[in-house]
């Protein structure tokens, strides 16, 4: 769903947005769009998502960001809303999905 704006709207959405990157992640409007150019203009992950109705978001380690490293070296890469999520979850679980994927417990049962 894109959201109809004026042209004075979009253009305090984008300073806003750009001031937005900047304060939390410290990072331009500019290399934001460096870093979407790098991933061919996609979500990393899945490659479907463009940014075009919202746009794609700042994914970055929370455990580094909790080490104190600076927010702008935290920083991996864009992603949609979905994809940002489900990584989220994934990094929660990483050791047990991977424990999983090794060892399925229906292998030992069904031999």
């Amino acid at each position: 769903m894109t959201t109809k704006r004026t042209a004075g709207q979009q253009a305090k959405y984008d300073r806003d947005r750009a001031a937005r990157l900047v304060r939390t992640y410290g990072i331009t409007i500019t290399e934001y769009e460096e870093i979407k150019d790098a991933q061919n203009g996609t979500c990393f992950i899945c490659t479907r998502a463009k940014g075009l109705s919202r746009p794609l978001q700042v994914d970055h380690d929370h455990a580094l960001e909790a080490q104190g490293v600076p927010m702008r070296a935290t920083i991996r890469g864009l992603l949609c809303g979905r994809c940002n999520n489900r990584l989220g979850w994934y990094e929660a679980r990483a050791e047990r999905v991977q424990a999983y994927l090794l060892s399925p417990p229906a292998k030992g049962v069904l031999q």
